[in-house]
């Protein structure tokens, strides 16, 4: 049976969140944290400009809230891309900064649980959660491994 790490917002593994301060560079943008790419992937390709609106925000807490107002321009197939846009933010970013690359690549072999008891979807959700946070981090771990792990 594999190990368990259980992470959140708090500790050494806080930089394993989409959220957490380390920007990210997509399409000669930089985006504040993976969240705020992630959102604005929502709308990239056909909207811009609100894409820009959510790049451009000051605070993380205020990236999903923005996102939710502007459901009506979402990508209509991102329902079947979220995931693996999660997964290719998340790629960015543990690529990008070298510190959160070694951090991820020594949680090996554990299996990682976003420990969020009120998120059901990307969390644990106190037990009956989906963990897709976990399941992501595991792809891209999965992928940073193949390709050599610790680049210069």
């Amino acid at each position: 049976m594999l190990p368990v790490l259980r992470f959140n917002g708090y500790g050494e593994n806080s930089g394993l969140l989409y959220h957490s301060p380390h920007a990210v560079m997509y399409q000669e943008e930089l985006y504040p944290t993976a969240l705020h790419l992630f959102e604005a992937l929502k709308f990239l390709d056909h909207r811009p400009d609100l894409a820009d609106r959510i790049r451009e925000c000051e605070r993380v807490e205020d990236v999903s809230v923005i996102s939710a107002d502007l459901a009506e321009y979402t990508r209509r197939d991102w329902g079947t891309v979220a995931l693996a846009k999660m997964d290719e933010v998340l790629y960015l970013k543990f690529r990008q900064h070298r510190e959160l690359r070694a951090l991820l690549l020594n949680t090996y072999p554990a299996e990682l649980v976003y420990a969020e008891s009120g998120d059901h979807f990307w969390g644990d959700g106190a037990g009956n959660g989906r963990n897709e946070l976990g399941n992501s981090l595991m792809r891209v771990r999965g992928r940073l491994r193949a390709e050599g792990g610790m680049p210069p």
